[in-house]
């Protein structure tokens, strides 16, 4: 399969020529097993963990304190609406987000500055967009259910997405220039802001769905204010570079993420599906519990999602070296790495699951502690494709991830009706571990086609990677 698909899809653009010294000294040494190779590869993960870790504590905080101060139906239309903001942003991650990551280390490694000039601008072009899309709907639903936390929590999500999404962007910058440290000032203040903000709130009795959006909204307004002071000396570097059309960027960004907009869709319905069928089924306080029960293993999440912030770069520039065995490598490390780290984590959960409940939510949720441990299977599935499909996506073959969650929602889908049908929340969680194991294993078997063996390495010397 994947050799027909090689020829519905481009080839993947030629790499730029020399990388700036900023890059380039980090970059170009590979991955040799030394001493000062594997410290400096150390201190970057440390870092990236330590700014991911800041963020995610942050929407950890949010999550967990919401759900231990407002009823099981409020937290549920938080949680319904988080849910359709990570939908959207979906967008943005693969429309902005995922082709700077690639194309910047690839194609503009020589002129960045300019580059991310562009990439502000289309920014602002997208996500003024993707706002309208959440905001008119909520719109609709508050003027049809004043009463109903869910109207708020909809209208609070699309007023503060493009600050949320800002500092996404600006925090990925930082990781293109291969300096995580850049970034942790900014995470720092946004977790201070979030948690100091929360209690602020409670001591108002203010705490509600799009109050807790709005906090969030300018913690991130802040922390971007933060983080493009610091990125200042680009500014003052962005005259001495050669300007970079938003829309030439725009057009770039659309030709390789494309495909996964048709993914990130496809996404949703495997692992996503389960929360709204759950809240239309039997309630947004079902929802609420499932949402809460999923606290615990978003640790292992975020550990995945910094890792691939980390390695997305050095992996495209890899390939845009034509490094590919030290791109195997890498991949199968860092896949190996998460997955066993993620079954850690369920052993521990399934040991200390209850407790663990008792000292987050104080015995409120002791009555389904049992979904802790096993809601974290998912990051296990994830974790040991993780390096995998980084590699497919830094190969510039984004189309195999569609091809994964073409497969995968279907099987989502039909999963999360049936398994509620026959056993209610725990199908709910059932039908998610479903979803992402398949489109896991699918990710596998494709970097195994495409990349694990020499084939590859031999048609890209030719210019046509396969």
């Amino acid at each position: 399969m994947s050799r027909d698909m090689s020829v519905i899809f481009p080839p993947a653009i030629e790499p730029a020529a020399q990388a700036p010294p900023a890059v380039a000294s980090e970059m170009t040494t590979g991955f040799a097993w030394t001493a000062d190779k594997l410290r400096v590869w150390g201190m970057k993960s440390a870092l990236s963990l330590i700014d991911q870790g800041l963020t995610s504590a942050a929407g950890f905080g949010v999550n967990l304190f919401l759900a231990r101060w407002m009823s099981a139906d409020a937290y549920g239309a938080f949680a319904l609406a988080f849910a359709g903001f990570l939908f959207v942003s979906g967008f943005h991650n693969v429309l902005l987000l995922e082709p700077l990551s690639v194309m910047g280390p690839s194609r503009h490694a020589t002129n960045l500055p300019a580059y991310f000039r562009a990439q502000l601008a289309v920014h602002a072009v997208l996500v003024g967009t993707l706002s309208l899309v959440v905001l008119l709907p909520g719109l609709v639903f508050w003027r049809l259910a004043p009463q109903n936390p869910l109207a708020g929590a909809i209208i609070g999500s699309g007023i503060v997405l493009p600050f949320l999404l800002l500092l996404w962007l600006v925090r990925r910058m930082c990781y293109i220039m291969q300096q995580p440290s850049a970034a942790v000032p900014g995470s720092g203040f946004y977790f201070t802001f979030i948690l100091g903000g929360l209690f602020v709130l409670r001591h108002f009795g203010r705490v509600s769905p799009f109050t807790a959006f709005l906090l969030m909204g300018c913690g991130s307004v802040l922390g971007t204010f933060i983080l493009v002071r610091r990125l200042g000396m680009m500014k003052r570097k962005a005259a001495m570079s050669s300007p970079v059309s938003w829309r030439a960027a725009l057009r770039e960004n659309w030709t390789y993420g494309r495909w996964l907009v048709g993914s990130t869709i496809l996404s949703f319905l495997s692992n996503q599906t389960q929360i709204f069928v759950l809240a239309g089924l039997v309630g947004l306080g079902a929802a609420g519990v499932l949402r809460a029960m999923q606290i615990p293993s978003l640790v292992m999440t975020q550990i995945n999602t910094a890792i691939a912030l980390l390695v997305l770069p050095a992996f495209s520039f890899d390939f845009g070296r034509g490094l590919t065995d030290k791109l195997r490598r890498k991949a199968a490390i860092v896949s190996m790495g998460l997955g066993l780290a993620a079954l850690v984590l369920v052993g521990f959960l399934a040991l200390f699951g209850r407790e663990a409940e008792h000292v987050l939510f104080a015995g409120k949720y002791a009555a389904y502690a049992w979904l802790i441990p096993v809601l974290a299977l998912a990051p296990v599935a994830n974790g040991f494709s993780s390096g995998f499909s980084m590699a497919l996506r830094a190969s510039q073959k984004p189309h195999f991830d569609l091809i994964a969650n073409a497969i995968a929602a279907p099987v989502g889908v039909l999963s999360a009706f049936l398994f509620m049908h026959w056993w209610g929340l725990a199908g709910a969680a059932a039908s998610m571990i479903v979803g992402f194991g398949v489109t896991s294993a699918v990710n596998y078997i494709s970097y195994r086609n495409v990349i694990g063996h020499g084939r590859f390495e031999a048609a890209t010397q030719h210019g046509d990677p396969k």
